[in-house]
């Protein structure tokens, strides 16, 4: 992604402005819908995303093609900013985020879970309620498998990972080894 400093600003802005669980669903399907038209329309995105075409044209065949989608007026609103402000490139950034963005609004803090074997079900209540204790709000886990890690798992939350995997631990000792 070219920016994601500022695909953050933008995702984080979106879903503060979302009212509803319902609404962010509606808003979220549309916006994927339409960037998926993008990218498989093979004259649709690179005429939007042209910098020396028109602002009035792509104004026109993004009004046009919300009309026949009958899109939420926040989606609506929300694609034609960032068309006028030249920036319908990060909508993938924004896209990604979004669902972190909306629980984070509602007080949910996301985390990555990453193990080398599918977890058990009592594993995965016990380390969501660990977290849970741990962060003293509600928390939602997304579960990954990385065969990297050899043992263990890595729990990341943002930008700070929990390390608890033998990997980890080798590396760890590595550096002791090396500092030697």
């Amino acid at each position: 992604m070219k920016n994601p400093i500022l695909a953050k600003r933008y995702t984080e802005g979106l879903a503060a402005a979302l009212e509803s669980e319902s609404e962010f669903k509606s808003v979220n399907r549309e916006l994927r819908d339409f960037a998926s038209l993008m990218e498989k329309d093979e004259r649709l995105g690179p005429a939007l995303l042209r910098p020396f075409l028109n602002s009035e044209k792509k104004a026109r065949i993004l009004d046009a093609i919300l009309k026949k989608q009958a899109v939420h007026a926040k989606s609506a609103r929300f694609l034609g900013l960032l068309l006028r402000h030249g920036r319908l490139e990060i909508l993938p950034g924004v896209l990604a985020g979004l669902p972190d963005a909306w629980r984070e609004t509602r007080g949910v803090r996301s985390f990555e879970v990453n193990s080398v074997v599918p977890l058990s079900d009592s594993q995965k209540k016990t380390l969501e309620a660990r977290l849970r204790r741990m962060e003293g709000r509600p928390i939602h886990c997304v579960y990954g498998l990385d065969p990297s890690l050899v043992g263990g798992l890595t729990v990341r939350k943002g930008n700070v990972v929990y390390d608890v995997s033998l990997k980890g631990q080798l590396l760890r000792l590595q550096d002791l080894i090396s500092e030697r």
